[in-house]
């Protein structure tokens, strides 16, 4: 049984305990062909594992949602597609203009809801929950969840098996990406990036998140074979996609993918220079065009980015952390980092307090609910492993293994800054494991590869 906010409960029909298990398994024979047509790369062998678990993580996301906390932000994005699987079953076409409609809000006294409505819902359809429709960045997530609940009959754990899936591939790309990079194919390395626990519970149900942090991924791979000039063309046209669904859904991710996508290309250019004397001019120009470059870009999307653009970052940084640490909305599942002024100055004077709140909190004493305890114990994980790397190796071996690879310039820089960008905005615990993900890939990949190869270097020396 589902609560919904608009028609009411629903209740489990007896063809879905057949359905969920069939829609498992022909997925898990998907996977098993695309093993088969791989047999000879061995990296494919952890496909199958990390697909299972991913969509299981799915189910057990929805479970907890359901049946533990009696709704939240998921059964919201359900509730307003079912609107619009019925419209796609009444009227088709009407669907589709629907989907790719840009509300009149003159006409309709400024509210999306109001023009949705008017146009093209009706008693039978249904209504979309208000909130959710009058808000583009988050009807966009119930938009494309349609999609995948009309071949399933309005199934919620049906369609997230299928969404769960389908986020899948964007990891898997993710992995090959780096294990190409990194000349790795150990099972370990599998692991530590397919078979995250937050990743597979956080990024495998119908939210925000898991349409972000599929699209990161989407964007970060890209761009890897855009650098290396690989399928060029095709590259560009996905990164462009990805970048576009993540302003559609979340643009404030840009707002680090940019810069720091920025830093990559600028260590890479700088890597090619081999003359010393011609790096040490050049470097400063290179830096300044890609800062520069980056800017430009953020600047451009501004408007596409409303609220998140960068003349309204501060404002909305300011208002976004004041909703978040209402006690009395969210509990006491907060934290304080001190108060912001909104001046530049005051920001970055709390760097270390909230990139480390990004990082690894909620620390294991801070944990009130199972969820968290879960996502405590994987804080304080990546802790621990932080540390090691620290005092077990010197800088200057980090940094020569940096410099061999540039790409882990971009996965440093984007895993601090967006660590502290959502722990400057985000003093809620509940919303902080979420907004973290998108990160979490990076940064563990950064640790694993910092560490085996400081380690096997150490090992040669002596």
């Amino acid at each position: 049984m589902i609560r919904t906010y608009n028609v009411g409960y629903i209740y489990f029909q007896w063809w879905e305990w057949l359905l969920i298990p069939a829609l498992i398994l022909v997925v898990y024979m998907i996977g098993n062909g695309v093993v088969a047509k791989h047999k000879n790369d061995i990296r494919y062998q952890y496909l199958k594992t990390g697909l299972l678990l991913k969509m299981f993580g799915g189910l057990f996301f929805g479970m907890i949602y359901i049946f533990y906390y009696g709704g939240g932000d998921t059964t919201s994005y359900y509730s307003s597609a079912i609107p619009l699987v019925h419209l796609f079953y009444e009227d088709p076409i009407a669907y589709f203009k629907a989907m790719f409609s840009q509300p009149n809000l003159e006409q309709y006294g400024g509210s999306a809801g109001q023009y949705y409505n008017a146009v093209y819902f009706n008693s039978k359809t249904g209504f979309p929950v208000g909130y959710i429709m009058s808000d583009a960045k988050t009807f966009i997530v119930s938009k494309l969840t349609s999609l995948l609940m009309i071949p399933v009959g309005k199934s919620y754990f049906a369609t997230t098996v299928l969404l769960s899936a389908i986020s899948y591939i964007p990891l898997w790309k993710l992995y090959l990406t780096l294990s190409e990079e990194f000349k790795v194919t150990s099972k370990r390395f599998a692991y530590v990036i397919l078979l995250i626990p937050s990743v597979l519970f956080w990024g495998s149900g119908i939210m925000k998140d898991t349409y972000t942090f599929g699209a990161t991924c989407v964007a970060v791979f890209t761009f890897y074979r855009i650098v290396k000039r690989q399928g060029l063309w095709k590259n560009i046209l996905y990164f462009i996609i990805a970048c576009y669904i993540i302003i559609l859904i979340k643009p404030y991710v840009l707002n680090v993918l940019i810069p720091t996508l920025g830093l990559w290309i600028f260590m890479v250019i700088i890597k090619g220079i081999k003359n010393s004397l011609v790096r040490f001019v050049v470097l400063p120009i290179v830096f300044v065009g890609a800062l520069g470059g980056s800017y430009f870009v953020l600047k451009t999307l501004g408007s596409s980015m409303d609220k998140f653009s960068l003349d309204n970052a501060v404002k909305t940084t300011l208002i976004t952390q004041d909703d978040l640490s209402r006690e009395n909305q969210y509990g006491g599942n907060y934290f304080n980092i001190g108060e912001l002024d909104g001046t530049i100055p005051n920001m970055v004077s709390k760097f270390p307090i909230a990139t480390t709140a990004g990082l690894f909190r909620p620390f294991l004493y801070e944990a009130r609910s199972p969820v968290m305890v879960l996502s405590a114990l994987e804080n304080f994980a990546l802790l621990i492993f932080s540390v090691i790397i620290l005092f077990k190796f010197k800088i200057s071996q980090i940094w020569n293994v940096m410099l061999r690879h540039e790409i882990l310039f971009f996965f440093l820089s984007f895993s601090l800054l967006f660590a502290f960008m959502i722990g400057l905005t985000t003093p809620n615990f509940g919303a902080l494991v979420r907004f973290k993900i998108p990160l979490i890939p990076f940064f563990v990949a950064w640790l694993y590869i910092i560490y085996t190869v400081c380690k096997s270097s150490k090992k040669q020396v002596n």
